[in-house]
């Protein structure tokens, strides 16, 4: 009797002790944080701030200056895109793993995708470094790296991050400066609204009652599962950490909180900021563009959008923004895109990319010109502000003048391309000005409107202050600089690739003395001694140039009106820089889609050329008639840069492409736009009215070539099956893969239909083929080809429309966000929170299990201020 107990009690134990092992390893669940902050005041409608004394050198305390304005965060994710001919060896082409097809995890790459599916390649590294492992990454949005599986836990010592001398300062004396004197003023954005009546508010407080529901519901779902981590997985629970693991839904949401008057949450979230510590992460290489739109853009947000309260937000920005500066440590001051920041790797010189996104290094202006506003530390705009200086130099001389390339070279070791007459060699010291305009993709608000006082003015184009910076005299001594593709990539060929991510170039050379002291040996330098890498930016080595305004050029183009009111007008870089680019968007990139109805609507196409536009090379120009939702964001840049820089008739291009978002959203079963479509452009300055004749020969443009084809696809099965020995299932074949927690994503609601194309089909005649087509892949009339059928909670299409109500008072604005913000919520909503899906085209898809950050900070935001008074973050006030 005795014996049957003690194995009863110890069975209790063990099943108790398997639960608990089951419950840790397929949730990984924190605790959410507890600890109550006494909540904020409401918001002020202005936010007065006064110069502080000079912070010491450490981190500086919260300074109060005078009102400015600073970002308000927005991440959007791409879809794939053509690989381009790699400068390196070791740089490999990413999925967009978003593929309806493929059951991958998405790619948030900043890309517009094209119409062939970018190769998937495993980023499967040896490592010799503190990981002990690889991680696999995915390119993502913009080029960005996130991370598609947790780093394991090691019992390796956690690197921390440590202050290093640089290896090429910039003299005090010659750090751009931010601009000073009385802000220009600045012309009216937000439309007269007039008062509305009692049913209309009732009305709109019920959808912004809703729509507040949405994100408290999401809110809760990832404090109590994933409090403290990057992301919620919001169909089974858990977290997953694809950046630094440093809270990036927390830090991004925190603005939103705020405006949403959910001050008592924020007050937590708050809180729980105090206890990141930016100087140590489990993965060691930092991506720059996400960190600074997600991390720092959220805590610059968040601490001027609550009135500067809470000093702990400015002073984890300082902490935080130490750390990325070192990424601008290089020969031509321009930032290497994924920065090893251990103390292994800090101590050695490090180059800029050879193979970055325009969106990626054009994408860090909004949230270091702010921070510099706010800590009067110039250092920070002078970073950015380099990278402005560049892009103007390189706008006029691309394949189309105005418009940069998505790739871009900013290594600065390749001789720049002779320049046109208007433009000054990058070392003229009469040459320097501010900083870039750039990304998209941040979580916070600030005012806008009144210019930051400082104490030394902007150098104008005119000023004698150099931009170039001192290198050391070993550097200059150059061997001859490659003259092709082949020579130069064996010229910057890494010799320890570790487990770098794609983009990233060396850190680590076999060359570098690592016990040298790095403020006095020259011999750090050694490893540029046979190289000149001061030039600036450059447009890529590979063949084919691809311009677009969608992923991995979008917030380069976006940030450029933005910056211009951040600065209070007092930057005249940013309006000619943006007319230009715009002036040659549209003659080249819009069109006008072929669609049922007669809607006048409007996208952006993505361009390919071989040879530079004027010389029109025969073939040498390929274009991708896209519509694709990271692209959104344009009508509300079109509408923002006509208020802001007097272009009045940009503001019909600006309701034309919003449409065009609209149409894309109606045109589905659950009334979601696909990632990314491909359509039928009309002849431009053509009537444009529906031809099915035009639409069905677009389906099958190749009817015979296509039966040929695969008249010989079956045969050559038909040999293969005749050649192939048949093998006997054996013991082998009773095995069975037991899929984990982390491959099991796509798996859930395994009963959904995908995609299936008839194999008969390829060879039927045209009007079967067709018809099948529009079946079986669901294409709505005038959509050609899903390239990518997934709906990644982005808020580029209700950021236009949010926009567009603001800037013309125009109802229908409202009406059509609201449509939108039903079907999302409808296909979305798990009993957590909000998931992407894989599918817009079906009502059952399966949902990916991934909540990004910017569904909180971002979409939700937009939805939410959309049917705010307009007087609650005033367009006129803030840049978002």
């Amino acid at each position: 009797m005795f014996r049957a107990r003690r194995y009863r009690v110890s069975l209790v134990f063990a099943v108790i002790f398997v639960l608990i092992f089951i419950h840790f390893f397929r949730s990984h669940d924190a605790p959410a944080s507890t600890v109550s902050v006494p909540a904020s005041g409401d918001l002020p409608k202005t936010y007065p701030q006064h110069p502080p004394p000079p912070p010491p050198p450490p981190p500086p305390a919260a300074p109060e200056s005078p009102p400015a304005a600073a970002p308000n965060a927005k991440s959007d994710s791409p879809s794939s895109q053509e690989p381009e001919t790699p400068a390196v060896p070791d740089t490999k082409a990413f999925p967009d793993a978003a593929s309806s097809s493929n059951g991958q995890e998405p790619s948030q790459d900043g890309s517009s995708a094209s119409q062939a599916a970018i190769s998937s390649t495993d980023n499967k590294q040896a490592t010799g470094d503190s990981q002990g492992t690889a991680a696999k990454s995915e390119l993502s949005y913009h080029g960005r790296a996130r991370m598609k599986v947790d780093l394991p836990e090691t019992n390796q010592p956690t690197p921390r991050w440590k202050q290093t001398p640089e290896r090429f300062p910039v003299a005090p004396e010659h750090l751009i400066k931010l601009p000073t004197g009385q802000s220009k003023p600045l012309p009216r954005v937000q439309a007269a609204f007039k008062d509305e009546t009692a049913s209309d508010k009732i009305q709109r407080m019920k959808r912004l009652s809703s729509i507040r529901a949405a994100f408290e519901h999401a809110w809760n779902g990832y404090k109590a599962s994933a409090m403290g981590h990057d992301e919620l997985k919001p169909l089974r629970g858990g977290f997953r950490d694809p950046f630094m693991g440093w809270a990036a839904t927390l830090v991004d949401s925190l603005d939103t909180l705020w405006i949403m008057d959910l001050k008592e949450e924020f007050a937590i979230a708050v809180d729980h900021v105090k206890k990141i510590d930016f100087t140590t992460s489990k993965r060691e290489e930092l991506p720059v563009f996400e960190t600074v739109i997600r991390y720092l853009g959220g805590l610059l947000g968040a601490y001027d959008i609550s009135g500067h309260k809470y000093d702990v937000l400015l002073d984890k920005a300082v902490e935080l923004a130490e750390v990325v500066m070192g990424a601008f440590d290089t020969p031509n001051r321009m930032p290497t895109m994924f920065y090893k920041w251990t103390p292994e790797y800090t101590a050695e010189p490090h180059l800029a990319d050879v193979d970055t996104t325009l969106a990626e290094i054009g994408s860090l202006s909004v949230e270091f010109t702010r921070l510099a506003q706010l800590t009067k530390q110039d250092k920070y705009y002078d970073a950015i502000a380099r990278i402005t200086n560049e892009l103007e130099k390189l706008q006029g001389r691309t394949r189309i003048p105005g418009l940069w390339p998505l790739k871009i070279d900013a290594s600065g070791c390749r001789v720049s391309t002779p320049q046109l007459n208007h433009e000054l060699p990058r070392d003229d010291p009469s040459h320097t000005s501010s900083s870039p305009s750039s990304s998209a993709s941040l979580s916070t608000s600030t005012p806008s409107s009144l210019s930051p006082s400082s104490s030394s003015a902007l150098p104008s184009p005119s000023s004698s202050v150099p931009s170039s910076v001192p290198t050391p005299a070993a550097a200059q001594k150059a061997r001859p600089l490659p003259t092709d593709a082949k020579s130069y990539t064996n010229f910057l060929q890494r010799r320890n690739a570790g487990n770098q991510h794609v983009d990233a170039q060396p850190a680590t050379y076999d060359t570098i003395d690592k016990s040298s002291d790095a403020s006095a040996s020259p011999a750090i330098y050694e490893t540029f001694a046979d190289m000149d890498c001061t030039s600036g930016l450059n447009t890529p080595l590979s063949p084919k140039h691809k311009f677009g305004l969608g992923s991995r050029g979008d917030s380069t183009y976006e940030y450029l009106p933005k910056e211009y009111m951040i600065l209070g007008g007092l930057n005249e870089q940013y309006p000619a820089m943006y007319k230009k680019a715009m002036e040659s968007a549209r003659e080249h990139l819009l069109f006008r889609p072929m669609v049922k109805d007669d809607h006048d609507i409007r996208f952006l196409s993505t361009m390919t050329l071989t040879h530079p536009l004027a010389d029109q090379v025969p073939d040498s120009v390929s274009v991708a008639y896209e519509a694709t939702h990271l692209s959104c964001f344009a009508g509300g840049m079109f509408a923002l840069g006509a208020k802001v820089f007097g272009l009045e008739q940009d503001l019909e291009v600006a309701a034309q492409l919003t449409n065009g978002c609209i149409w894309a959203y109606g045109a589905t079963k659950t009334g979601i736009m696909p990632d990314n479509s491909l359509l039928v452009p009309c002849p431009k300055g053509e009537p444009c009215a529906w031809n099915e004749t035009v639409y069905w020969n677009a389906l099958d443009p190749n009817e015979e070539k296509r039966i040929a084809a695969a008249k010989n696809a079956k045969e050559e099965k038909k040999d293969k099956r005749s050649t192939t020995p048949i093998h006997r299932r054996g013991s082998v074949g009773r095995w069975r893969v037991i899929a984990d927690s982390e491959t099991t994503d796509d798996l859930i609601n395994p009963d959904e239909q995908e995609v299936k194309k008839d194999p008969e089909a390829e060879k039927a005649p045209h009007d079967q083929y067709v018809t099948s087509r529009i079946l079986s892949e669901r294409l709505p009339p005038g959509v050609t080809l899903i390239v990518n059928r997934a709906y990644l909670l982005r808020p580029e299409a209700i950021e236009s429309v949010f926009y567009m109500f603001r800037i013309t008072g125009d109802d229908y604005w409202r009406e059509k966000g609201w449509e939108m913000f039903q079907a999302i919520s409808k296909y979305t909503r798990t009993e957590l929170a909000h998931s992407a899906i894989h599918d817009v085209t079906l009502e059952t898809s399966k949902m990916r299990d991934t909540m990004e950050s910017f569904w909180l900070a971002e979409t939700l935001k937009y939805f939410y201020l959309l049917f705010s008074d307009p007087k609650v973050v005033s367009l006129d006030e803030y840049v978002l």
